[in-house]
C-alpha cells in the first residue's frame, strides 16, 4: 500500500492537497460549500475528522488541512485511511483524496 503522507504521532502537520483536473490544470475550489477530511482505521472507525472552517481551509486550487498535535497523539503507529471531500456551490460531490497516512508511534513525552 502506497503512503501518501508519514508523520509521528502527536506532531503538528499541514496538509497541502492540489486540487486539478483529469488534464492536470488547477480547479478553483476557493468557493467550496463544504469540504471534509478523515481518517479511519483500516476497519473503517474514523479517529479524525477536519471541516471547512475547523481545521479545513482552501485557497485557490489547494485544500489545506491542519493536524493539531492533539488529533493524532492517541494515535498507536499504524498506517490508516484517510479521504478529503469537497462539495460544490452546485452540490456537486468530489472525492479529491483517498489514500494513506502513515502515523509512526513518537516516543518523546
Amino acid at each position: 500500500m502506497a503512503v501518501d503522507y508519514t508523520m509521528y504521532s502527536g506532531d503538528s502537520r499541514q496538509l497541502n492537497i492540489e486540487i486539478t483536473d483529469e488534464t492536470g490544470a488547477p480547479v478553483d475550489v476557493s468557493t467550496s460549500s463544504a469540504v471534509v477530511y478523515a481518517i479511519f482505521r483500516r476497519n473503517g472507525e474514523q479517529v479524525i475528522s477536519k471541516t471547512l472552517g475547523a481545521g479545513v481551509v482552501t485557497d485557490a486550487s489547494v485544500v489545506t488541512v491542519e493536524l493539531e498535535p492533539a488529533d493524532t497523539a492517541d494515535l498507536a503507529g499504524d498506517t490508516y485511511l484517510h479521504e478529503c471531500q469537497l462539495i460544490t456551490v452546485d452540490d456537486l460531490v468530489y472525492t479529491v483524496l483517498s489514500g494513506s497516512i502513515k502515523v509512526l508511534r513518537d516516543h518523546i513525552e
